[in-house]
C-alpha cells in the first residue's frame, strides 16, 4: 500500500490498481528531445521567479516551436469537493488526435477512463507541485500503436495553490524499431 502522505506514491499506487498503462518517472529522462527543451524552459523560468512559473511568465515566443503539442488545463470545481480540467489551451496536433476542445471540460470530451486518468495525474502533481514525466499507451483503436511521453508542470497561482498544468505530449510507434 502506498504512503499515504506521498502523492507520488499513491499516484503510482492508483496507477497500477487501475492498470491505466501509465508510467510515473520523477527523474524526467525523457526521450523526446522537445521535451527535454520544454523542462529547460519550464526550470529556468522557475529558477528566475525563485516559485513555480505562472502562465503569462512562459511566453508564446519561446514556446512556439512546441504550441502544436501543448495543453494548458485548469482544474474546476464542479460539485463540492469534485473537481474537473477545463482545457485552456490546447495545440494543433493534440486537436487532431484528440479533436479540438479547447474551453470544454476533460469530463465532456474524453471517455470516462481518461477523465479520471487525467484528473488523478493533474491532482497529484498540482498537490506536490513539480513537474513529472509520464508514458502512456492508449486503449482505442486508433491509437493502439503509439506511445505518448509527456511533460506536465504546474503553473503558479500567486499565493493561492496551483490550479493548473500546462502539458507536452509528443507521440512515437511502439513499432518504429521494428522492421
Amino acid at each position: 500500500m502506498a504512503d499515504t502522505r506521498d502523492p507520488i506514491a499513491r499516484l503510482k499506487d492508483k496507477i497500477e490498481r487501475s492498470g491505466w498503462g501509465t508510467s510515473v518517472d520523477e527523474t524526467m529522462s525523457f526521450v523526446q528531445p522537445e521535451l527535454v527543451s520544454v523542462y529547460s524552459l519550464w526550470r529556468a523560468r522557475a529558477d528566475r521567479a525563485g516559485a513555480l512559473p505562472r502562465r503569462e511568465d512562459l511566453d508564446l515566443r519561446s514556446l512556439k516551436p512546441y504550441l502544436e503539442h501543448l495543453s494548458v488545463a485548469e482544474r474546476v470545481e464542479i460539485a463540492p469537493g469534485k473537481s474537473d480540467y477545463r482545457l485552456r489551451l490546447q495545440g494543433s496536433f493534440l486537436g487532431e488526435v484528440f479533436g479540438h476542445h479547447t474551453g470544454k471540460l476533460l469530463g465532456e470530451v474524453v471517455s470516462s477512463e481518461l477523465a479520471e486518468r487525467w484528473t488523478t495525474i493533474y491532482d497529484a502533481l498540482l498537490e506536490m507541485k513539480r513537474p513529472l514525466r509520464l508514458q502512456g499507451t492508449y486503449r482505442q483503436e486508433t491509437m493502439e500503436h503509439l506511445i505518448a511521453e509527456s511533460l506536465a508542470v504546474p503553473l503558479g497561482n500567486g499565493d493561492a495553490p496551483p490550479v493548473s498544468v500546462l502539458a507536452a505530449t509528443y507521440y512515437r510507434s511502439r513499432y518504429k524499431d521494428e522492421a
